[in-house]
């Protein structure tokens, strides 16, 4: 929701730099605002990330798992913790929560007096609105899809158990 905040602020931004340009000639007054504004986005500016553990561990998550040909393995737990189920994953492991579209859209409305553009709550990619309970899902070896809304543990390399799980199902991946 905040991306449909920041076009307006910088508009608003851009309009207080045109309104002291001078465009008539005269010199206005820089106002202490602009003056802060000014100071806050320069000492923003001069941050510099050369060396960063937390950015690289970003980095290097998003090159590993948006390998769609990624082999990757799951422990899949039950309420009291046991594992019940072992699989290897093709690609990796995707929120419910995930949309590809936008969850809020800005359309053209009346209520009464007060018109212009309201908020509103966009479907999702399925068409439907609202949310459901919480979920990850993904794809085993041999092409199951699995929808899973417990506890995992997920893993570039095979996991070790010490319990066995009461489904093991890892397949080399098919190309």
């Amino acid at each position: 929701m905040n991306k449909f905040f920041l076009i307006p602020a910088i508009f608003a931004f851009g309009l207080l730099t045109l309104g002291n340009s001078g465009c008539d000639g005269n010199k206005t007054e820089t106002s202490t605002r602009d003056i802060e504004a000014k100071k806050s986005a320069d000492a923003s500016n001069a941050i510099k990330f050369s060396a960063n553990a937390e950015r690289d561990n970003i980095v290097k998550r998003v090159t590993l798992t948006s390998d769609p040909g990624l082999v990757g393995y799951v422990v899949l737990f039950n309420d009291a913790g046991a594992p019940i189920a072992y699989y290897g994953v093709r690609g990796k492991i995707t929120s419910g929560n995930k949309r590809l579209t936008p969850r809020d859209r800005f359309v053209r409305c009346d209520k009464g007096q007060a018109h212009g553009d309201c908020l509103v709550e966009s479907p999702s990619d399925e068409g439907t609105y609202g949310s459901s309970n919480p979920y990850v899902y993904f794809w085993t070896s041999d092409n199951q899809y699995i929808q899973w809304s417990g506890a995992y543990i997920y893993s570039d390399k095979p996991i070790r158990l010490r319990v066995e799980p009461l489904v093991i199902s890892v397949k080399p991946a098919e190309k």
